[in-house]
């Protein structure tokens, strides 16, 4: 009867499958263990034969994990016994090989003191699968009594209990194996979470300029990644130049230090799509470059840096030590994420230097036709070219006024230019505290009153000096005062206070306004930053203010804060620590 394709495939799919399930036991090809031998031993013994063994039958070979009486550890498939023994679920037994057909002219029938005789009891899987047999040999042709066949399937069964022993113990492995990495995947991941956290905080930090974020980002990536060097490069015309880096004291590399491209494994990075990650280069490819022989970096894992759509260099890390793993999947992310917050950093900075040097240039341009202007308009106000129609008089005093608040906005682009740059001068001196106050309050007071608000002085307790320039400490009083002002409601008043502690005091303007946004809170104290940006805004203003005076109060050993509730109103204050025995200067 002719046998279907569907039976042919059946027959395919279920070899496979057996197949499958005799790999996932995990012991071929493995050592011998006693407890198969003692099976083997007792079988020889038992029914007097030449040979025992328990084979395992795979694609193309009998594989022996336990034998007495044979030297080879495996023979062809094609001249197995148990390849027939395990088609059936009995014992398959032969009485003498030389008279069946099916193996009279085998080679291991036809040898000398070739096989006779062949009894093998199937080996089954706790899925039923018969992965092998346990099988004993003579060279002598014989029949097995009841009591025999009996015996062999008992010991048949306990190398079957031994299997599936095998089994259980290789699935247990591979279970505690997949914990392990579980549990290895989800500390990576929250370790790179961390990392993430941790550069967030480091890129909003406002005590870090560029440098020093680019330095703690490598310092980071080290200790995330457990490698020894870090290193931001730029690279132009097949030179690498060190931008930033991070490595230990005796590692002689530093910033501006220039080396051929070709001599440095992020050669090979831009050659492999943007990405490389090597943990043991001695035992790889990487071995015959150039950086191997000059630097021998056994560990390296680097990224390209993209700027503007173009490519600007990368960012690598390396050591002198292979790592015992390969990189994992939440080490290149790492990577890829650092990659990519170096390259918006690095951005940021071009367009800061080229809104800088924007805004200095339309700033000095506008102030001298603009001095001029305000020079005639206060001429023309002051009668220089005759009497003033009451109307005439109203527009010219607006165009003044205008043009004054258009030289207070360049005067604080310069002044950012100048903090920016290093270039704004100061001259600190012990200065007596309750003196600044009484003069910013009288300076400020003709302008609050433009908004209907008060200005008022709680007196201090005690002659106090702080070492600040009188002049930079006057434009952050009027910063605050103006501030308070303008955000206050109508008829009330803004007071100025002092918190005075043991080493400094705490100079508090609070008013009674609208209080400040929380979604705006963060940002408060960046350029241009306003809570109403819109050109619908009711109140004026740069947006530069708070910057400035952060920037000054710092310069001058200061610090400055603020404390607000929507709808209740906002403290802004500055500490500054006390001189002690201070002499009296005037403000």
């Amino acid at each position: 009867m002719a046998i279907t394709y569907l039976e042919v495939f059946a027959m395919v799919e279920s070899e496979q499958a057996r197949l499958m399930a005799l790999r996932s036991l995990a012991i071929l090809d493995t050592p011998p263990e006693e407890r198969f031998d003692r099976i083997t031993r007792l079988a020889t013994r038992l029914f007097d034969v030449d040979i025992a063994l328990v084979s395992l039958v795979d694609e193309e070979r009998q594989w022996f994990k336990s034998r007495q009486g044979f030297s080879l550890t495996q023979t062809c498939r094609q001249e197995s016994f148990c390849a027939h023994a395990i088609q059936g679920e009995g014992i398959f037994e032969i009485e003498d090989a030389s008279q069946d057909s099916r193996f009279e002219a085998n080679v291991l029938v036809t040898a000398r003191r070739g096989i006779r005789f062949y009894a093998g009891v199937p080996l089954t899987t706790a899925d039923g699968f018969r992965v092998g047999t346990l099988c004993i040999i003579d060279s002598k042709p014989r029949r097995l009594t009841q009591h025999q066949r009996q015996a062999l399937k008992d010991l048949g069964a306990c190398a079957e209990d031994e299997i599936k022993r095998s089994g259980l113990e290789s699935e247990l492995a591979r279970v505690n194996e997949a914990q392990r990495r579980l549990a290895e995947n989800e500390n990576r991941q929250r370790l790179l979470v961390e990392a993430l956290a941790s550069l967030n905080d480091i890129s909003t930090s406002s005590h870090l300029n560029l440098d020093q974020q680019l330095q703690a980002s490598l310092a980071l990536g080290c200790r995330f990644l457990q490698l020894q060097i870090g290193i931001i490069s730029r690279i132009n015309k097949g030179i690498f130049e060190v931008v930033s880096v991070t490595a230990p004291s005796d590692v002689t590399i530093s910033a501006g230090q220039c080396l051929p491209l070709a001599n440095t494994y992020c050669d090979m990075t831009l050659k492999h799509n943007g990405m490389l990650a090597v943990h043991n280069a001695g035992n790889s490819d990487v071995r015959h470059h150039p950086c191997y022989d000059t630097f021998g970096l056994e560990a390296y894992i680097g990224c390209a840096i993209q700027l503007g759509g173009q490519l600007f260099g990368t960012v690598s890390f390396s050591s002198a030590m292979p790592r015992p793993q390969p990189f994992a999947e939440t080490d290149t992310l790492f990577l890829k994420l650092l990659s990519r917050w170096i390259g918006a950093a690095l951005e940021r900075q071009q367009v800061d230097a080229l809104k800088n040097e924007f805004v200095s240039t339309v700033s000095h341009e506008l102030r001298t036709p603009l001095t001029a202007v305000t020079g005639g308009l206060k001429l023309v106000l002051g009668g220089a070219t005759g009497e003033l129609s009451g109307q005439t008089r109203q527009m010219l005093s607006m165009a003044l006024k205008n043009s004054d608040r258009l030289v207070l906005l360049i005067n604080d682009l310069l002044d950012i230019e100048k903090l920016l740059a290093g270039q704004l001068n100061f001259i600190c001196r012990p200065r007596e505290l309750g003196l600044l106050l009484n003069a910013a309050l009288q300076e400020n007071q003709p302008y609050a009153e433009q908004y209907g608000v008060k200005l008022r002085l709680t007196p201090l307790s005690a002659e106090r000096f702080i070492n600040v320039d009188a002049l930079r400490f006057q434009q952050v009083m009027a910063n605050l005062l103006s501030n308070a002002a303008k955000f206050s409601s109508l008829n009330s008043e803004v007071v100025i206070f002092c918190d005075e502690c043991d080493k400094s005091v705490r100079i508090n303007v609070k008013d009674m306004g609208c209080g400040i946004p929380e979604e705006f809170r963060a940002r408060i104290f960046q350029k241009f930053s306003q809570a109403d940006a819109s050109d619908r805004r009711v109140k004026g203003g740069t947006g530069l203010g708070l910057s400035i005076s952060k920037a000054i109060s710092e310069q001058m050993g200061g610090t400055i804060g603020f404390n607000s509730v929507e709808g209740e109103g906002s403290t802004f204050y500055v500490v500054f620590p006390y001189v002690e025995g201070a002499y009296r200067v005037a403000p």
